[in-house]
């Protein structure tokens, strides 16, 4: 320690200040205790409201059942069920601590440097490459709509990266610990396809590096390297066992992984696949081909479809517009974006995935040098990623991949793939700055930036291409117009053409602006290259007016999208969840019940914040509850013997500031109820049409396939009782007496890998009942019954997920030791 150069040190704590200096300006609301408003953070408040509600009467612990939203589900995708500690100690350390949003940015800075500094990179080039990283668009649009997993996610992304290259470049212990480290964090985050990505874009470079060792005849390296990656990752995976073997259990009755029981196509909902999501939906969210473009020309398509990306008083389209009547204002689609996502039945983006054109240009520059090991493997992921990321824009590819890469259509949005480019492309251009930087002859690089130079006059000379051939109409656009064309009436259409034609006026500015905008950034930063090249001045100079320049570039765009508008005095964060006066109506109701939101319909949480809502929003809901939405519930006129059976006491207008209207309805059946009448059915259609008339009081509908576990039929008892005596989410209790036997009909939804029923302590099975419901065979006297929620993926992954940390500790643990006995040795 005594010859320890303590000045290595200062350019990590230069790193440090500015990236908390820039995250500390960008986010300057937050330090005034203001919050951000973010939609999605709305909607989970309210999903796991239920959870809280729960935790506080059970020493912080979170229920592994909800009973908040869709009338009850798992919690494995909501929050509050993960073991790994790890990964939150991890984050605060590296976020300091500080607020949100400032710790994502300081997040996704400290990581990014982390790999650069593993690739040895001059830590000025570091700094502004990592700058480049955090702040490119994409990440203020995510977190200004509330996608903080996501972006953590991709914060994680580069330092998981330098754990693997450093095992790559047989920095075997060191890596081991930080990829196992990193892989656990980053799993932990809970935003899976982010981490799918990234693996992915890990086996290419793989790929690339397996090749390169047996070229060399590297084989003990390839060896090495191959089990110390795979364990380390193993572990990393392993730590998060237990939300991840839940999760695996779970999607398989989900939207996501499970196919839904019904064959009947007849009505508006449409086939489903075996496994997976439904390709349409999949593919919901694809980018046209020309589109990811936009990483080098943000508003090359418009920009988001949520802002007014003209000024109001200079925009032809909003002037087209409102000189046409107002009853036609109101149903004409005032949007800037007219890229793939406005795809009929898509309803666009929040703000372009904008890189950066300066980093664009350096990576661009990057790939024409020869000693860049890494420009291969970099190209080939941006490659795939990019055609990925086109979806049914591109099926001949998208449909191979769809249907016979494991796990990848369990995920939708094929844009979010762009994160890759985007962390790629900063990575080259971090390459390429180091480059400049650090060569001693420095005329040398001239030839091949030329060469570079020419690849970028190419690019451009493709989007002025672009330009002129360009339709500037979206998908959902061109279907108003077929709309109105098939309406034959002219006057109608002279209106429609006119606001089309502002509009086009307005998309056409919005590119052409963007076009020459990134010119002049490129421009700019390429004549500094120059004049270094040329005067020799001080490399640090070069690095700071790099990154000055490429974050102008990017923070003058990322106004438009995560701006002080976004944030909320801290009184009002919750403001949406204030009740109103026929909210504190329902609530005076001390009843067991449910509430269906008809006008949030299943697309919002504020219900489920208050009540045991119907409803909900999440994106993995249960395959038999998704069916029952789209054949019951979503009828114009409502089903009332499914609402009563579900137990739905009010109906309400509730508009995301609260209820403003109800309807109580007398049926409501209650938590549970005995039945007169069984009707066994062959099929899920069958059970799924009986459902569209009948008495629920009285009757329930049942699968032949579970006549075995009904031993004996019901016998009429009108002295006989059931009652619910608590609900505690994951154990809920009732008392039965009766002289005959009977069948209970449970309003609870019918989940088979977890859900445990019991009569008098011995296990009883449980029957599916009316397609979405529990059932039980109950015999004569007088019982207790509980329902236990023991989901054995879980139980099984707490116990593997102990071990997996304990195993990093030990990484840890080892890394020390070799630490000190290499420094004893020296």
């Amino acid at each position: 320690m005594k010859n320890f150069d303590f000045k290595k040190l200062l350019p990590h704590g230069v790193a440090v200040i500015v990236f908390l200096i820039v995250a500390l300006i960008y986010c300057k609301p937050a330090l005034e205790g203001k919050v951000l408003q973010q939609s999605d953070i709305t909607n989970f408040k309210g999903a796991i409201q239920n959870s809280v509600e729960y935790a506080k009467t059970h020493d912080g612990k979170y229920p592994l059942w909800t009973n908040g939203i869709f009338s009850g589900m798992p919690t494995f995708q909501i929050g509050g069920i993960n073991g790994n500690y790890i990964g939150a100690y991890v984050s605060t350390i590296l976020t300091l601590g500080l607020p949100k949003p400032m710790q994502f940015f300081f997040l996704a800075c400290i990581c990014f440097y982390i790999l650069c500094i593993t690739l040895r990179l001059n830590p000025y080039a570091a700094i502004a490459a990592a700058l480049a990283f955090a702040y490119s668009t994409y990440n203020p649009v995510i977190v200004s709509v509330g996608h903080d997993t996501k972006m953590l996610s991709i914060a994680f992304m580069p330092a998981l990266l330098a754990g693997i290259l450093l095992i790559y470049e047989k920095k075997y212990l060191l890596g081991a610990l930080l990829t196992a480290l990193f892989t656990s964090t980053m799993i932990s985050q809970n935003h899976l396809q982010i981490v799918y990505y990234l693996f992915l874009t890990i086996g290419v470079m793989t790929i690339y590096f397996i090749i390169k060792w047996i070229k060399e005849g590297n084989w003990k390296h390839l060896i090495l390297a191959s089990a110390t990656t795979i364990i380390s990752v193993g572990v990393g995976v392993l730590s998060n066992a237990e939300s991840l073997i839940s999760t695996f259990e779970y999607q398989k009755e989900t939207i996501r992984g499970g196919s839904s029981l019904l064959t009947d196509t007849s009505s508006t909902a449409k086939a489903k696949v075996k496994d997976g999501l439904d390709k349409d939906y999949a593919f919901s969210y694809s980018m046209q081909m020309t589109e990811p473009l936009v990483m080098v020309a943000a508003k090359l398509y418009g920009g988001s479809s949520d802002k007014a990306e003209i000024d109001q008083e200079k925009s032809k389209g909003i002037e087209a517009l409102s000189s046409l009547p107002k009853e036609l204002q109101q149903q004409l689609p005032m949007q800037f974006y007219w890229g793939g996502m406005t795809y009929p039945g898509e309803v666009g983006t929040s703000g372009p995935p904008y890189v950066g054109a300066i980093i664009c240009m350096l990576a661009m520059l990057s790939f024409f040098f020869a000693d860049n090991k890494h420009r291969w493997w970099i190209i080939a992921a941006i490659a795939l990623t990019t055609m990925m990321s086109w979806g049914h824009f591109f099926t001949a590819f998208n449909d191979i991949l769809f249907n016979y890469l494991p796990f990848y259509n369990k995920f939708r949005a094929p844009s979010m793939i762009l994160v890759i480019p985007n962390l790629l492309l900063v990575l080259s251009a971090a390459l390429m700055l180091h480059k400049i930087i650090s060569i001693e002859n420095k005329p040398q690089l001239l030839p091949s930036l030329y060469k570079g130079l020419i690849s970028v006059g190419v690019l451009f000379l493709f989007l002025f291409f672009l330009y002129f051939t360009a339709s500037f109409m979206s998908g959902a656009d061109a279907g108003v117009m077929q709309q109105v064309r098939d309406a034959n009436q002219p006057q109608l259409l002279d209106y429609v053409n006119s606001f089309y034609d502002g509009l086009k006026a307005d998309r056409q500015s919005l590119m052409m602006g963007s076009i020459l905008r990134s010119f002049g950034f490129m421009a700019v930063a390429f004549g500094l290259i120059f004049l270094y090249i040329k005067n020799n001045f001080n490399p640090i100079i070069l690095a700071a007016g790099i990154g000055i320049l490429a974050m102008i570039d990017v923070f003058s765009i990322n106004s438009k999208y995560l701006n002080s508008e976004n944030y909320l005095e801290n009184e009002n964060k919750d403001v949406v969840f204030t009740t109103t006066p026929k909210d504190e109506e329902i609530l005076k109701d001390k009843t067991d019940f449910r509430v269906f939101n008809v006008a949030g319909s299943f697309s919002e949480n504020r219900t489920a914040y208050f009540y045991k809502s119907v409803g909900g929003y999440h994106p993995a809901k249960l395959r038999i509850y998704q069916d029952l939405i789209e054949r019951q519930l979503s009828k114009q006129q409502f089903n009332e013997p499914v609402l009563n059976m579900l137990n739905t006491k009010y109906i309400v207008q509730s508009n995301g500031n609260g209820v403003q209207a109800y309807q109580k309805l007398d049926g409501a059946l209650g938590a549970c109820w005995l039945i007169k009448n069984i009707v066994f059915v062959k099929d899920a259609d069958a059970e799924m049409k009986a459902l569209d008339n009948f008495n629920a009081k009285d009757t329930c509908f049942v699968l032949e396939s579970y006549k075995t576990s009904i031993p004996k039929m019901p016998v009429s008892d009108s002295t006989a009782s059931i009652k619910l005596v608590k609900n505690d989410n994951d154990i809920i209790d009732y008392n039965f007496t009766g002289a005959t036997n009977q069948f209970a009909v449970f309003s609870e939804i019918y989940y088979k890998a977890g859900w445990k029923a019991f009569i008098d302590d011995k296990e009883a099975p449980i029957v599916k009942t009316n397609y979405v419901l529990r059932g039980l065979y109950v015999p004569a006297g007088a019982h207790k019954i509980q329902f236990r929620f023991e989901p054995q993926g879980y139980v099984l992954g707490k116990k593997i997920g102990t071990f997996a940390l304990l195993a990093i500790f030990a990484f840890l643990i080892l890394f020390i030791i070799s630490f000190f006995i290499k420094k004893k040795q020296d």
